[in-house]
């Protein structure tokens, strides 16, 4: 993992030389060279992790020095990106001074690059001094002892696994560190000597029957005896000859080759009944080499099993022949508690009944607490067996430190290995970044990809986008079950939001701080590092009480700092923090004004301020500065102010602005990369009723005149943004919100006429949600005019007086959508036959005014999940037309009037597998219904 730090260098350096930094010709040469020195570093810092990880203190010191080295150089190439693209946007001075200008960054790029050659040099030829450079040379062997074959617990403590009870001895455990021909030699060995020993069995027998038959025939002994010695003459040349023939066939096996044992392999089991298990299957440079594996055993449908087990989904997935894929679940409360019990309280131990039921209740908290991972509970259970005490117990389910018993069991080394196999070093950063999150926080994807992305562990692929890129590693960790998956996207299945179980994140803490990843400081005044640990360019502060003049002053190259908590009027000490590549502002409660020295913040790709309370937020003019910006996240707090030039940053990709007070419209060809936009606007008006009230006449006409202004410049800039937004192509999320506020109060205003026929040429956009009044002159058929890969269409307070549905159901792609608040005002909706052909999820949310809802049979063919909430006031419900709708599952009904529900379309409904589930507003008299009737229905009542 640690050639990440120069991977993430070559990156930039291959991209910019030539293109956006060209003005600077003077120094390409050196940049070339610095890019090739790169690349040998990179290539040596994988051997040097290998050598690290045996302790190797010389290795650690110089991997120190070549990290620093690579971010120096790091920085130096983006200065000069920086300052070409200011070039292109003209910001400054022009014509000769300009010139000048070009020249002095010319001066300054070509000192750095060759001060950091300088550097990397003096690294060099200090490897080569202290016996460092030939460590790229040396083999690493793999002894037969190293293989651990040990399983990590007891597998008597085995459980969980309810249908999958099987009893079934392994004579053959294939290890991934062995060769094929090894693996099928070791197969025919273990043949021959089962042949062998069942050679000297029968002879045996044979040779027990024949002096049991001696004896019985004392009238014929000369003869017997002739026969019986003859016997045993011939018997002792047999045991001679199959001994000679043993050692011989072995002695060829070794000799011969790959095909020779294959059609030995098969010829022997052919007629034989067996069972092989490839034990633990971790990884496989090609995955025809599994199936060249279980090629070699005969299939002549006889009861023969092979079984396959792994860590990773997609080896089991690659296999040719295989009948099923068991994925095996986490455990449930009951089953986590039993093989705690189990692990704890061993068979062997005198433990009394009564300390035992003092011990369960407490027991059952912790078996909770470890959310069902069985390596979870067995570390935990190892160490309460050897502390069966009550105060000890109760101390732990306040306060669970799983790094405290990380030397107990050896499951350590499994995480460790899981972590080791990762196919490369880019997946490695992604997971250790997971462990700086808070425990037991949810993690959202989508922050978690802008993230990854900023810090460079996404590398650029062909036709891919970096994002896609994201979803696959998201993926390759939830496969590998080094990450818990809790919610998934309804509109394209893709995994929403994650979490890292405690034990993982422990583990991964450490071994960030180690590596000189990452160090997380919880609930702390002062720093803690570990011994260890190298020093780390990435930090985060959870809960931090303490002052964080003495982070910037400590760190002064940090690029990474996540900040939750109090800055203690020091925000502007962190402005010295001038290489930080990402800033997380996270609920920070006394947040008022961004200072203005962020602008020299340069490097800055992600900027978060989410969650920081309702009190405005000024963003300095100097933002604008920030061109290598590529996220900024304000969600959940209110900005007071935009400046008119943020629009302006190039390398924008994603924007989350909530209530903004004061903003103006970008330009058209601005945002050209921008894949995210989430806006919402706020316009401030005058209450009139506050002048009406006090006859302050004069004052009401100015009120009056002042608020019309102000409607005018905010629908201006409505317009000029809807205009800026056809040269948005990149567009995969857009979120418009329009608001007036009076009083406090919040009304939605109107969308120009525009906006559907803009956004009718964004292919890519596949989420799109307006909150707002759709304009009152837009013809209904307009709809239809929204991008064909739509996958998501949410509109809230639209007031349409025309029945959307009949257009809507056009969307071919259309996934989800939901109309909340007002969205149409039409009393009749219909839906005819053959729309909506992929709609999987619906959702009516106070949308008062339908009172005939017609469904006709076709319509919604895949529909799973309908959600009508406080919605269709004065109309029977469920309609009887979702009859024929017959891959309905869930219907979510909230209503006010229990007299506008029919039972008995509820039971047509349950007839069909479909689970309803009712809540009422205001009263409960649907309880009324006899009791009989919900004790073999499938819906439930909540109150």
């Amino acid at each position: 993992m640690l050639e990440s730090s120069v991977a993430s260098v070559l990156r930039p350096v291959g991209n910019m030389i030539d293109e956006e930094a060209a003005f600077l010709r003077g120094v390409n040469a050196d940049a070339d060279l610095l890019r090739a020195e790169l690349r040998r570093m990179q290539c040596f810092l994988r051997d040097a992790a290998d050598a690290r990880r045996r302790g190797s203190e010389r290795v650690t010191n110089w991997v120190v020095d070549v990290r620093a080295a690579a971010y120096e150089a790091e920085d130096a190439l983006e200065e000069a990106d920086l300052l070409a693209r200011r070039r292109a946007l003209r910001r400054g001075y022009s014509g000769l001074l300009a010139w000048c200008a070009d020249l002095a960054a010319l001066h300054r790029f070509g000192l750095k690059i060759r001060r950091v050659r300088a550097r990397i040099r003096d690294i060099s030829d200090g490897a080569v001094a202290y016996g460092i450079a030939n460590l790229g040379e040396a083999s690493i062997s793999v002894s037969p002892e190293d293989i651990d074959v040990t399983p990590p617990y007891d597998l008597r403590w085995a459980g969980g696994h309810d249908g999958w009870h099987f009893q079934a001895f392994c004579w053959l455990v294939v290890s991934q560190k062995y060769r094929f021909l090894d693996l099928i030699k070791d197969v025919a060995k273990r043949i021959i000597d089962i042949k062998s020993e069942k050679n000297r069995e029968e002879r045996s027998n044979d040779e027990e029957e024949t002096g049991k038959h001696g004896e019985g025939t004392s009238k014929d002994g000369e003869g017997t005896s002739k026969n019986g010695k003859g016997t045993g003459k011939d018997g002792e040349r047999t045991s001679k000859d199959g001994k000679e023939n043993n050692q011989l066939t072995i002695e060829a096996l070794e000799k011969m080759g790959e095909e020779e044992i294959s059609e030995l392999l098969r010829k022997e089991l052919v007629h034989r009944r067996f069972l092989v298990v490839l034990d633990d299957v971790w990884r496989c440079n090609s995955y025809s080499e599994i199936n060249r594996i279980i090629s070699l055993f005969p299939d002549v449908n006889n009861g023969s099993r092979i079984m396959l087990t792994t860590r990773d989904l997609s080896v089991a997935k690659h296999v040719s022949k295989r009948n099923s894929i068991h994925q095996m679940k986490l455990l449930d409360e009951g089953q986590s508690w039993e093989l705690l019990e189990k692990k704890a309280f061993q068979q062997n131990q005198n433990f009394s009944p009564s300390d035992r039921s003092q011990l369960t209740p407490i027991g059952k908290k912790l078996a909770v607490k470890c959310n069902g991972l069985p390596l979870a509970l067995v570390v935990l259970g190892g160490y309460l067996s050897r502390n069966l005490d009550y105060d000890i117990w109760l101390r732990l389910v306040d306060n669970l430190d799983w790094e405290a018993r990380k030397d107990d069991e050896p499951v350590w080394d499994i995480l460790a290995r899981s972590y080791n196999e990762l196919p490369n070093h880019h997946l490695k950063s992604c997971f250790l970044y997971l462990a700086s999150f808070p425990e037991d926080h949810i993690i959202r994807v989508n922050k978690l990809s802008k993230l990854w992305i900023a810090e460079g562990f996404v590398p650029e692929r062909h036709n891919r986008t970096m994002e896609d890129t994201t979803r696959e590693y998201t993926n390759e960790l939830a496969q590998r079950c080094m990450l818990q998956v809790v919610d998934r996207s309804k509109v394209d299945g893709s995994i929403k939001s994650v979490v890292l179980h405690d034990i993982l994140r422990d583990w991964g803490i450490k071994e960030a701080s180690r590596e000189g990843f990452f160090n997380v400081w919880c609930n702390a005044t002062v720093p803690v590092v570990y011994s260890d640990s190298m020093p780390s360019y990435r930090i985060a502060l959870h809960n931090f009480s303490g002052c964080s003049q003495i982070v910037a002053a400590s760190m002064p190259k940090l690029r990474t700092l996540w900040l939750s908590g109090s800055l203690s009027n020091a925000l502007g000490c962190l402005c010295s923090l001038t290489f930080l590549r990402v800033l997380d502002l996270y609920g920070i409660k006394d947040l008022e004004r961004l200072p203005s020295g962020i602008g020299k913040m340069m490097y800055l790709r992600y900027l978060g301020l989410q969650n920081n309370g309702h009190k405005p937020i000024h963003i300095p003019s100097s933002v604008s500065d920030l061109l290598n910006l590529q996220t900024l996240d304000v969600r959940n707090s209110t900005l007071g102010s935009l400046p008119r030039y943020f629009w302006d940053v190039p390398t924008f990709r994603h924007i989350h602005l909530t209530d903004v007070y004061c903003w103006a419209a970008p330009e058209v060809g601005c945002l050209l990369q921008l894949q995210t936009l989430h806006f919402s606007g706020v316009c401030f008006l005058g209450d009139i009723g506050v002048y009406r009230h006090y006859k302050y006449r004069r004052g009401e006409g100015a009120a009056r005149k002042s608020n019309k202004s102000r409607e005018k410049a905010n629908d201006r800039e409505w317009t000029l943004l809807i205009e800026a937004l056809p040269e948005m192509k990149q567009l995969v999320f857009l979120h418009l919100e329009s608001w007036y506020c009076i009083s406090g109060k919040k009304k939605r205003a109107m969308f120009p006429k525009r906006l559907i026929t803009v956004l009718s040429g964004h292919n890519c956009l596949r989420v799109l949600e307006l909150s707002g009044q759709l304009h009152w002159s837009l013809p209904i058929s307009h709809l239809a005019m929204l991008p064909c890969n739509l996958k998501k269409l949410k509109l809230t307070g639209s007031k349409l007086r025309e029945d959307p549905m009949p257009v809507l159901g056009k969307l071919l792609n259309l996934v989800v959508l939901t109309l909340e608040y007002g969205a149409y005002q039409g009393e009749t909706m219909t839906c005819t036959a053959d729309g909506f052909r992929r709609l999987q999820y619906l959702t009516f949310n106070e949308v008062y005014d339908v009172r005939h809802w017609n469904i006709e049979a076709g319509t919604f063919p895949s529909l799973i999940q309908l959600n009508l909430i406080s919605s269709f006031r004065e109309m029977t419900l469920p309609p009887l037309g979702l009859v024929h709708v017959k891959s309905l599952q869930e219907l979510h009904l909230r209503h006010w009037d229990s007299k506008y529900v029919s039972l008995q379309n509820i039971e047509k409904l349950r007839g069909i597998g479909c689970k309803v589930k009712i809540k009422m507003q205001k009263s409960l008299d649907i309880l009324e219904v006899p009791l009989q009737f919900y004790a073999y229905s499938q819906y439930s009542v909540f109150s």
